[in-house]
């Protein structure tokens, strides 16, 4: 992965998190906690699954520790996870997009394997980007019409200058 590669993806990620989220903004207190059997039991499960797993992997990119799971009740409302996701997004941002090619060829390790910060990067890209997907059943489950999360769509967008860019 390049320095330029990942700026794209962030703004991606950024930009994809925040249609989700502006889907979910328009739900009930019913809908969002409503239990759809699905891997976090509701949408708003999932939405936490997605920041919890941005947090701890940033937390371990920068210092080596893992944060703790989240507790029941830490986002007791959708305003909350809407403002804990926000400033999660300024530092994730800052973080990765300060990051140099050096830093990103560099290796880490994970229990007893080793991988570059770019391919640890890329993973939890990947993972957003997977339980988005989740979240665009869920919504239909629901009757809503989920928003369109394509990469394609965001670079068509960012290029016409109407992307949210990280």
């Amino acid at each position: 992965m390049t320095v330029d590669q990942l700026g794209s993806l962030v703004a991606y990620n950024r930009w994809a998190n925040n249609r989700l989220l502006d889907a979910a903004a328009t739900l009930s207190v019913e809908e969002l906690d409503r239990d759809l059997r699905a891997s976090f039991g509701s949408l708003k499960g999932t939405l936490i699954h997605i920041l919890w797993g941005e947090c701890r992997w940033l937390r371990f990119w920068q210092d080596g520790t893992l944060l703790p799971d989240p507790t029941p009740g830490e986002y007791p409302d959708f305003a909350n996870l809407r403002m804990a996701w926000a400033r999660h997004e300024n530092a994730y941002a800052a973080y990765l997009c300060g990051l140099t090619q050096a830093e990103l060829d560099a290796p880490r390790a994970v229990k007893a394997d080793t991988y570059t910060l770019g391919e640890l990067v890329q993973h939890i890209l990947n993972h957003s980007t997977y339980h988005r997907g989740q979240i665009t059943l869920l919504l239909r489950q629901l009757g809503h019409e989920p928003p369109s999360t394509d990469y394609r769509r965001f670079l068509t967008e960012e290029r016409a200058g109407s992307a949210r860019r990280a």
